[in-house]
């Protein structure tokens, strides 16, 4: 097994009112492959070392890879630096697409300058549609194109606002709130409306109470979600952003596979599909659909499937 040393670093993130660091880790092998790009790894909702970060940036440094990787602004080790705000003795966490696709283009240009190449992007759930944002703003402005692009369980987010049991009213009632109200961040979305940020289905709401707690723990942090509240203005802004809806015609995008679980429940499948048929880069013959994968449930160390998805991803990579 390939020594991997693990190092905390911070970089600068220009948001659209102020430039703030970010705390980061880079996992980095003793021997790394001079042939290969650095990998930016981000995820979703909240995500980034603190949770699945630690596990890619592991997995893939074993194969030679450099792998850059952070928390999102307002949650676990960058919970205070920003998106954070008390109301009524509760801290209410502001959950920002646009700032995310900030953070993806940041995390970019400071592996740039640290790495000396443009990286490979590799992006969980939400965090793929923040990614396809800094991709796609790469693309218009005909800046350095990243590498290559993994977007893995991608959802356009207005999507999932079909796991609530009343989508209509849902929506209805959380946009009739202030924007800074806060809503739990979580809905099931199977028995009555309720006013949760991300709508779960019940096996994933399961799992993120059992396994992802754990990796939270792990990284010495809050446990998952890293929020108690997020605010309203969040789910106003999250189910308006689409950075799809301007592919058609689309050039300058990077080569990339398109990945999915079978049995994802949360981020149906065709959701991938759909961005397969209308992403405006090379992306294969079809998007990389995995039997037997959930939604994260086999993202641990010793699953053969999350060793399948690394093997696809790292020859992907290499052949692209």
């Amino acid at each position: 097994m390939t020594d991997i040393i693990i190092e905390d670093i911070t970089f600068p993130v220009a948001f659209s009112d102020a430039t703030i660091n970010l705390a980061g880790r880079v996992f980095r092998p003793t021997s790394p492959d001079k042939s290969l790009p650095p990998v930016v790894f981000n995820s979703g909702f909240t995500g980034g070392v603190s949770m699945y970060g630690q596990l890619f940036g592991r997995a893939l440094a074993e194969r030679g890879y450099h792998v850059m990787t952070y928390d999102v602004a307002g949650f676990f080790t960058n919970k205070d630096v920003r998106n954070t705000a008390k109301k009524d003795g509760v801290t209410v966490t502001n959950v920002s697409l646009v700032d995310q696709t900030d953070e993806v283009l940041a995390a970019v240009r400071w592996v740039r300058q640290n790495f000396g190449a443009m990286p490979a992007v590799a992006s969980w759930a939400m965090g793929s549609v923040a990614s396809l944002a800094a991709v796609a703003e790469l693309a218009k402005h005909g800046q350095e194109q990243i590498a290559f692009w993994v977007p893995m369980s991608y959802t356009r987010i207005a999507a999932l606002q079909d796991l609530r049991a009343d989508k209509s009213s849902a929506d209805a009632a959380i946009k009739a709130l202030a924007d800074d109200a806060a809503i739990p961040p979580f809905d099931t979305g199977t028995g009555a409306t309720k006013l949760g940020y991300y709508p779960l289905d019940p096996d994933t709401q399961e799992y993120v109470e059992r396994q992802l707690g754990g990796y939270t723990e792990v990284g010495g942090v809050d446990r998952w979600p890293g929020c108690s509240h997020a605010t309203a203005k969040s789910y106003k802004e999250y189910v308006d952003f689409d950075p799809e809806k301007d592919l058609k015609g689309a050039t300058g995008f990077p080569p990339a596979i398109i990945v999915h679980g079978a049995d994802n429940t949360l981020h149906m499948p065709e959701e991938s599909i759909r961005l397969h048929k209308v992403y405006p880069g090379r992306a294969g013959e079809k998007p990389l659909i995995i039997e037997g994968m959930m939604h994260g449930q086999q993202n641990q160390v010793e699953n053969p499937i999350f060793h399948h998805l690394i093997e696809q991803i790292d020859r992907a990579i290499r052949t692209a």
